[in-house]
């Protein structure tokens, strides 16, 4: 039998994200790092993705399903990470992506997520990408977001928010060493927990017709936690999620049978940056990562 490790993770742009402790015109304008109240962590203006494609590498993931990534830098945790990439751009589509992703690094504080979000899969190297198998769709079309407007009474500027970001998944059917084929996929929902559940019934509805008997990984951030209704859209057809202590990132499998998993905790994030005050303590994202372990019949 093969095991499969999975490990889900919202990169936050690849910037830092201790509760409470973000950018001020002091670290936009002048660069200069901002400390926490009691001084034992600290906001830094620049991106941390080589920290944490280290990160992620060291957990050894057979499947990252990874949202909020910088498009610029999916090259780079590919390399750190040493395994296989697959992509969706979920906007801005505005401008160059190079030309975005160095002005990101240059500024993050500024830039924020306006240089561009991205959903990835990586893939670890004795796995494979059935050829054709990879697959996008838009989680949040127009057509799809008046109908649930109308239903859920949403307000001109919930709609304008639902809409002016592309929630989309991506899926790959993964091969295993042994020949084992398992449809993995990364999504990153809306924050609205009025129309979540028209998203995630899409996800599920395509990845029951992509799959067919394929097992099936779904990991991401659905943005709603265990208690939501949502979530039994997965559960009512054969979805399972045996993780204690999850918020809203979440890993769900369906067909596959789970022997471990854990959300990690904050402070297994965290890194210590050298600064001309001294070292102090950056925490990598304002996510924490789950991971679940599968054997595959």
């Amino acid at each position: 039998m093969t095991d499969l490790r999975a490990l889900t993770w919202n990169l936050f742009h690849g910037r830092d994200g201790f509760p409470g402790l973000g950018a001020s015109w002091q670290s936009t304008v002048l660069g200069r790092p901002r400390r926490s109240q009691n001084g034992e962590y600290v906001h830094i203006n620049r991106k941390l993705v080589d920290e944490m494609g280290r990160l992620i590498a060291g957990a050894s993931p057979t499947i990252a399903m990874l949202q909020e990534v910088p498009p610029g830098a999916v090259r780079r945790l590919a390399d750190t990470t040493d395994m296989g990439a697959v992509i969706v751009r979920t906007g801005p589509f505005i401008g160059p992506v190079r030309l975005r992703a160095r002005l990101g690094a240059r500024n993050p504080d500024l830039w924020q997520t306006h240089e561009g979000n991205a959903n990835i899969l990586l893939i670890a190297r004795d796995w494979s990408v059935l050829p054709g198998s990879v697959r996008s769709v838009r989680l949040n079309p127009p057509v799809v977001i008046a109908r649930a407007a109308r239903r859920a009474h949403l307000r001109p500027a919930e709609v304008v928010n639902w809409a002016a970001e592309s929630r989309r998944l991506v899926a790959a059917t993964v091969v295993g060493p042994g020949g084992e084929h398992v449809l993995v996929a990364s999504t990153h929902c809306t924050t609205n927990a009025r129309v979540v559940d028209v998203e995630i019934r899409r996800a599920r509805d395509h990845l029951v017709q992509w799959a067919s008997d394929t097992p099936i990984l779904l990991g991401g951030d659905l943005n709603v936690g265990p208690g939501h209704l949502a979530l039994g859209l997965l559960t009512d057809v054969g979805f399972v999620e045996e993780i204690p202590h999850v918020g809203i990132d979440h890993i769900f499998a369906r067909g596959l049978i789970q022997t471990g998993g854990r959300r990690w905790t904050p402070q297994e994030r965290d890194l210590n940056v050298r600064l001309p005050t001294g070292t102090s303590r950056v925490r990598m994202s304002d996510h924490d990562l789950v991971e679940a372990v599968y054997r595959l019949p």
